[in-house]
């Protein structure tokens, strides 16, 4: 049996691990489906998408398949592990090891480049590239004209370019660059 109330994160060479004790309320194939969700605690799930930390109903499971499907780094697999009483979501990432040493030195050097609130607003736009810089502002509590600043470095690293209008468009993260 899982520990009781204990959210387990494991990296490995070849995936991100997500061990969440209890089971599913929905069926695995109805989640991969999206649009349908059960929160274990309700409250606190509308309380997140209140303050701008939560998702809408159902859209979450979907949105990390696609973000995967764009990455072409393998096919998530959520598992609802009736024996053990929990829930595990196994996300394949890929190896850096793997790369040629060229491309390990290139990434190494743009990332470089990177301040930390610009890694995370990269890992925001990986996670939903449809984000608006006054979203994005509010979720890292920081001025906008500051967020606008770092997307245009961004931009310029050749990290990030932009699809569609302001109101309309989204963002496309150039994995080679990274």
């Amino acid at each position: 049996m899982a520990d009781a109330g204990i959210l387990r994160i494991e990296k490995h060479d070849d995936c991100l691990c997500f061990r969440n004790p209890g089971l599913l309320k929905l069926p695995v194939e109805t989640i991969y489906q999206g649009g349908n969700s059960k929160a274990r605690n309700p409250k606190i799930q509308n309380m997140l998408r209140m303050i701008g930390f939560g998702e809408n109903v159902g859209s979450g499971f979907p949105k990390i398949i696609a973000a995967w499907k764009e990455t072409n780094w393998g096919e998530p697999k959520l598992l609802n592990k009736l024996d053990v009483d929990e829930v595990e979501l196994v996300l394949p990432v890929p190896n850096i090891s793997n790369l040629s040493f060229t491309t390990q030195n290139v990434v190494k050097d743009v990332v470089k480049e990177l301040s930390d609130r610009q890694r995370v607003l990269v890992e925001m736009l990986v996670a939903d590239p449809y984000l608006s810089a006054k979203v994005m502002s509010e979720k890292d509590r920081v001025d906008e004209r500051t967020i606008q600043r770092d997307l245009a470095k961004l931009k310029k690293l050749g990290i990030l370019s932009r699809e569609g209008g302001r109101k309309d468009g989204k963002w496309i993260i150039l994995k080679e660059k990274l």
